[in-house]
């Protein structure tokens, strides 16, 4: 085991405070509560203190000096805390005004010794053989729930001053949007703020061989080649290599086959190499391995820290490992719940890869929600939810000659759209052998 060599970080003076300011103010203890609970105080009295107090709030009795100590005595505590103890600690303040002063220093101690607890725990775990890769993540997890405890709630005069500014400079024609667009004009006009907002899922959903990595590599390219903005990707289903060739085939409109065979023009060696040159320069971060969804949010939390990744790519959602224990739709469920809070943390748009029951496609109608596979809640969790198909289920029936080259007609409706029009259809052409979405 580690000893213990640190010095416990605490206030005595703040958490006693705490409590003489609950002591001369009954309404002191609401705005105290939403900070801190018993479990913050280090002092044995002061914790002791806090939660009879607590019980006295909850059962909506008057707190003071006199019905605290008459709890004290209840609950058989009049040996550790005598009255002229309670006194001394009255005496330590005379106004109540600097309660949620004291009381953010006692969670900003409280905090401090749970991150050396849960270093703590991490070293002894790598002293008695776990590996690394394990203990950093359990160890980022853990220290992100700790920060978590910090109170940042947003009132709705904040939430509504934002707005007005936003809807003033709308009407002067000086707002910028910061959404992340898809790079197809049709697509982004059905998009709130044309493209993917920060914090929203949007869930690209597709049968099998319909282009839906390919659609969100689009989308990627876009971003961070011509735009420069940094993205993380969570490939599950295609090595970094693959990816690659993927994006300099799309970037560079050279069909790499006619690469590989040899028969490429000059002109489209040079567009191989110059397109592969910007995209091995591009901020693209790509990850492969996750042991599960806390490890996916971690490294994706990693990502941002490190990188300023300003959107993530998971590609796609029934390959992210879950608990075997659970069945298959309730380990989607908790993935996708955990996919949505993650884009609300990092305050960036998630695109999420699913995929889709082929029967759905067959039908005259089209596909619904209803056929995405292993569904979970992704319907509830996503913000959008784009469903995209080939005619009959067969993509020999949309295959299209326009005279130049041929392409794939593909159906799409936005099954699910939170903040503007559902189930508005439209058609991508899709330059297959080129890996274009248009």
């Amino acid at each position: 085991m580690i000893e213990k060599t640190i010095q416990e970080p605490y206030s005595l003076e703040a958490e006693e405070g705490v409590i003489a300011s609950c002591l001369i103010d009954n309404t002191a203890y609401d705005r105290i509560s939403q900070i801190i609970s018993p479990e913050d105080f280090f002092d044995i009295k002061t914790k002791i203190l806090f939660k009879l107090i607590s019980e006295l709030s909850q059962n909506k009795q008057i707190v003071d000096e006199i019905t605290l100590f008459e709890r004290v005595k209840t609950k058989g505590f009049e040996e550790q805390i005598g009255y002229d103890s309670l006194q001394s600690i009255i005496e330590r303040v005379s106004t109540s005004v600097r309660a949620s002063y004291y009381a953010q220093i006692v969670q900003e101690k409280a905090i401090a010794r749970n991150i050396i607890k849960a270093s703590r725990i991490a070293i002894e775990e790598i002293v008695e053989g776990s590996e690394a890769s394990y203990v950093s993540s359990k160890l980022e997890k853990k220290l992100c729930d700790i920060s978590d405890r910090v109170n940042n709630e947003q009132s709705f005069q904040d939430a509504g001053d934002i707005l007005e500014d936003k809807f003033k400079l709308m009407s002067e024609r000086k707002y910028e949007f910061t959404a992340l667009s898809t790079g197809i004009k049709h697509l982004d006009d059905k998009l709130d703020e044309g493209g993917i907002g920060k914090g929203e899922v949007f869930v690209i959903s597709a049968p099998t061989s319909c282009g839906k990595s390919q659609l969100a590599l689009n989308i990627v390219l876009r971003a961070a080649v011509k735009d420069q903005s940094p993205i993380g990707i969570f490939s599950f289903e295609m090595p970094s290599e693959q990816l690659l060739k993927r994006m300099v085939q799309t970037a560079s409109a050279v069909n790499l086959k006619k690469f590989r065979e040899g028969v490429a023009t000059e002109e489209e060696n040079k567009r191989v190499f110059d397109s592969l040159d910007k995209i091995k320069n591009a901020p693209i971060y790509v990850e492969h391995n996750v042991r599960n969804i806390q490890e996916l949010r971690s490294k994706a939390r990693s990502m941002q820290r490190k990188n300023k990744i300003e959107a993530l790519v998971i590609d796609y959602l029934q390959l992210i490992p879950y608990d075997t224990r659970m069945s298959k739709n309730d380990g989607v469920s908790l993935i996708s719940h955990s996919i949505k809070q993650l884009a609300m943390e990092l305050n960036i748009p998630v695109i999420l890869l699913a995929q889709v029951n082929r029967e759905g496609a067959k039908r005259d109608s089209g596909l619904s929600m209803h056929d995405l596979r292993d569904s979970g809640d992704i319907e509830n969790d996503a913000d959008v939810i784009l469903l995209m198909w080939a005619k009959g289920g067969d993509l020999n029936n949309c295959r299209v000659f326009d005279g130049q080259f041929q392409y794939l007609e593909l159906d799409y409706k936005i099954a699910k759209n939170r903040e503007g029009e559902r189930d508005v259809m439209g058609k991508f052409k899709f330059i297959n052998h080129l890996g274009r979405f248009q």
